[in-house]
């Protein structure tokens, strides 16, 4: 071997010591970087004509355990997704007091039920009535703040989603660069690109925050999955498309996170068609979703349905009773039927005029079980009552033209010529009966209270009646899943529905092609539209896109009759409030019966009693009477009492808060766990290095040491030389 041989030995020596060095300088200065993977030098032998001709650096390594670091961002990923979920639960929770609080809905109910227990003791106080009306307008001003509130913070949820969705295209746009510029470096330097290696599992780290990702490689790059395998990063670049909702309702309908590719020459998004929402499974954008179109939303039906049993239960009574003095003009709600739709009533309710001493001037019983009319407590005689249209005919015909008009849906009792005031009673043993409700309280004539949308949506319609939308209007539904999916949409066309009767709409809804391998529409004892999802589809929901539908003229929808979509019952505890006229006079309170003991008529016998507080007891008694509540968000089909079903509203809510909170500590305890085994195999050790460096150094010398003893050796030779 010749001196220049050992000298270029020896050169190559100091040359990969160098390198090294320099490696192990750069992970001691970044043993406090989080993420931070420490890198070695691998070293080989260089061999020239089968003969060894020094050593030099291979690649640069990161020490890295690929199984490991998935295992590490999956746990990250499920953290954010809680985390993301315990930021919104606990803006709630904050707003909704703890169920012994009086703050609280169970609290301001109990003091709505203390304020009526206080009106039979002096029924026509104005200080008491005032003081129960007041308790009541609070308790439903928190129900419409909680109302509201859920619908800002699912605008919350949109805005951070919109916002989450940036942070990833950027990041997708970070990888993408940084697999060319990785590419690039190992070509040019041979050794590899650790140092940008490591930049981009930082960048998957952070993306896997938002998202679950998977990797995969092609042609020397890392290609990024998610959401089910969608890929996001491969040979083209990709970004995420979402356009974030202004004003949020509970009729909004949120669009999907579409996937588009970027073309490489012009720099367009293309659309892929692909949707993310449907296939993501955790990451901080689960989580928001899951909030945004799940748990937020069945708070506010839960909550809608409390304050629909609520207002619906208030109103049975107010509707059965009467202020002192009487009112001159009871006018209903738009229930959307017409003169022409058949009666639907059983059982028996009474008509009553009076003077202005408040004393009979007419009482009329009118009996829809058995057609006839009873006119101041004579012979019952026949009477047509086949349709609405017919009993108020009939009961004009008995108590004078105009008593009883309906109109765009809408009833009214107005006092007739020769009398002062009007009221409505039910009978005590076969009452009046459409839907689960009395005569007076179906058409909402002497309702207490009021919400954007009506309290029930119990239409009394039977299979075999006139649905009464005509043959033109469109009823566009869709069914979505709890991440954004749509397995069905339909429009529902009454040009193409093809009969006049219920049963025809039923079909319509149910052929294939609508509905039919999702969930059954059918029509439930009171006329009521029930959607029954199918098995698989039973956190899916109907979704109102758009309602052209005009049911006879009275400019109710498909939809508003028949209450479909969430909107009908999370919207009632949305604006809930007492009705104006009660809450500007509480002396419209109606807390007064009928006296019902006499069948004598005109002028001498009373029919209100001053001081009569029959009516406050049946505010107070509702307290302890068990309610029908239906299956809403969390809580299945109950029968309890208001305060219980409050308190389990109140508790569920505080539950699905606690859950995410666990889950979000298992899982941060999860992460931090194989972070620091991520560490301990990967990371820095500082007396490691400190050895390594001393080993590398101790190599440098012996290489300088050997290109002097070479250059010694040379100067000995061209003394030798002459």
């Amino acid at each position: 071997m010749g001196i220049d041989s050992v000298m270029g030995i020896a050169i190559t020596g100091l040359t990969a010591t160098q390198t090294a060095m320099r490696t192990t300088s750069n992970n001691i200065t970044n043993v406090n970087t989080e993420g931070y993977q420490r890198k070695i030098a691998d070293f080989q032998t260089d061999v020239n004509a089968g003969v060894g001709a020094g050593v030099s650096v291979a690649e640069i390594k990161r020490l890295t355990d690929i199984f490991l670091s998935g295992q590490v961002r999956d746990a990250e990923s499920a953290t954010e997704r809680y985390d993301a979920m315990v930021s919104l639960h606990e803006r709630f929770q904050s707003l909704l007091g703890s169920p012994g609080d009086n703050s609280s809905i169970a609290g301001r109910l109990d003091q709505v039920f203390d304020g009526f227990a206080a009106l039979p003791i002096e029924p026509d106080s104005l200080v008491r009535r005032t003081a129960a009306v007041n308790d009541l307008k609070n308790f439903a001003d928190n129900i419409s703040l909680l109302a509201n509130q859920l619908q800002l913070l699912r605008a919350e949820a949109d805005r951070q989603i919109a916002e989450t969705v940036s942070t990833i295209n950027s990041q997708l746009v970070r990888i993408n660069d940084l697999n060319q510029e990785i590419s690039k470096q190992k070509l040019l330097s041979g050794v590899g690109a650790a140092d940008l290696e490591g930049q981009r599992d930082q960048a998957l780290s952070l993306l896997a925050e938002f998202m679950d990702v998977d990797t995969f490689k092609f042609t020397g790059k890392t290609g990024v999955t998610g959401a089910g395998g969608l890929v996001l990063v491969d040979q083209l670049a990709r970004s995420l498309s979402f356009t974030q909702s202004g004003t949020v309702t509970s009729t909004t309908r949120f669009p999907q996170i579409t996937i588009n590719k970027i073309d490489p020459v012009t720099g367009a998004e293309v659309p892929t068609g692909e949707a993310l929402d449907p296939n993501i499974k955790t990451g901080r954008v689960k989580g928001l979703i899951e909030m945004r179109d799940e748990v937020l939303p069945n708070f506010a039906l839960q909550l809608g349905e409390f304050a629909k049993q609520i207002s619906d239960q208030l109103n049975a009574i107010h509707n059965d009773n009467t202020p002192i003095p009487p009112l001159t003009t009871m006018t209903g709600r738009n229930t959307g039927l017409v003169g022409t739709d058949l009666t639907g009533f059983t059982g028996k309710t009474t008509f009553v005029t009076m003077d202005a001493s408040n004393n009979y001037v007419n009482r009329l019983e009118v009996d829809f079980t058995n057609n006839t009319t009873s006119l101041n407590g004579a012979a019952a005689a026949g009477a047509t009552l086949t349709t609405l249209a017919d009993v108020v005919t009939a009961v004009n015909a008995q108590m004078g033209a105009g008593t009883l008009s309906f109109g765009t849906g809408v009833m009214t009792y107005s006092v007739p010529a020769g009398a002062t005031s009007v009221a409505i009673y039910q009978d005590s043993t076969s009452p009046s009966d459409r839907g689960g409700r009395g005569f007076a309280h179906f058409f909402g004539l002497n309702d207490l209270m009021e919400s954007q949308v009506q309290s029930h949506a119990d239409t009394g319609l039977l299979t075999t009646s006139a649905h009464g939308f005509g043959n033109s209007g469109v009823v566009q539904l869709e069914f979505r899943g709890p991440q954004n999916q749509i397995p069905a949409s339909f429009d529902l066309d009454f040009a193409s529905v093809g009969g006049t009767a219920m049963s025809d709409v039923l079909t319509s809804l149910n052929a294939t092609g609508a509905f039919s391998a999702v969930g059954t529409f059918t029509l439930d004892s009171n006329g009521a539209l029930v959607m029954t999802p199918k098995s698989g589809f039973e956190k899916y929901k109907m979704v109102l896109v758009g309602d052209t539908t005009n049911r006879s003229g009275t400019k109710l929808t498909f939809s508003e009759f028949f209450g479909v979509g969430d909107k009908y019952v999370a919207n009632a505890a949305a604006e809930m409030k007492v009705k104006d006229a009660i809450l500007a006079d509480p002396k419209l309170l109606s807390l007064a019966k009928i006296d019902t003991s006499s069948t004598a008529t005109a002028g001498t016998v009373p029919a209100l009693t001053p001081g009569d507080g029959r009516g406050a007891v049946e505010f107070q008694q509702l307290a302890e009477k068990a309610v029908v509540f239906n299956a809403a968000g969390h809580l299945a089909g109950v029968t309890t009492t208001l305060s219980s079903y409050a308190g389990a509203v109140l508790s569920d809510m505080a539950t699905q808060s606690a859950i995410s909170q666990r889950l979000q500590e298992d899982r941060k305890a999860l992460s931090g766990e194989l972070s620091a085994r991520l560490e301990g195999e990967t990371g820095v050790n500082l007396d490691e290095e400190l050895a390594l460096m001393v080993v590398y150094q101790n190599a440098y010398n012996a290489s300088a040491r050997l290109i002097g003893t070479a250059r010694e050796m040379m100067d000995t030779l061209m003394q030798i030389a002459g």
